[in-house]
């Protein structure tokens, strides 16, 4: 049910968005400020500001195998300490935004691609050279939160 939910938003958004084509995808101020802040959060594993100001709840996140609905913030703090205790687990120091890879953006939504690298404590490359996920922003009164999250690698490596 919660993925057929999923491809109706995103057939919706193909219909309906204005979308941005270019070699170099500017997305608006606030969205790269967004995305700044929740590298830096990311990075510095703060899973209570991430929480509160990044992710909306309900959360969705579509893994590879699996689909995780994230109802409460108790819910996403749970999931965030996990996620980093086995990122600290991998030896994880922070990750940088290389580029964005697709832009859409309607009335209530933004839908946005980023190209990422993560780097171990002493600053080797940890994994994948470039990463992506895909995300889906919700415009809230509080402005724009994380309402959906692909990742297309595995989060915890």
């Amino acid at each position: 049910m919660m993925k057929n939910i999923f491809l109706l938003l995103l057939f919706l958004f193909n219909i309906n968005c204005k979308t941005e084509i270019s070699n170099k995808i500017n997305p608006p101020e606030e969205v790269v400020n967004l995305f700044e802040n929740y590298t830096k959060l990311w990075s510095d594993g703060n899973l209570e500001l991430i929480s509160n100001n990044i992710y909306d709840q309900p959360m969705s996140i579509y893994s590879k195998d699996s689909i995780l609905y994230l109802k409460s913030n108790e819910d996403v703090k749970s999931f965030l300490s996990k996620t980093f205790k086995n990122l600290e687990d991998n030896n994880y120091g922070f990750s940088t935004i290389n580029k964005w890879e697709s832009y859409r953006e309607d009335k209530n939504y933004v839908i946005i691609e980023m190209n990422y690298t993560r780097f171990l404590k002493d600053s080797s490359i940890m994994g994948e050279r470039f990463r992506k996920a895909s995300y889906i922003l919700r415009k809230t009164d509080g402005g724009l939160k994380i309402n959906s999250m692909i990742p297309h690698t595995i989060l915890e490596q």
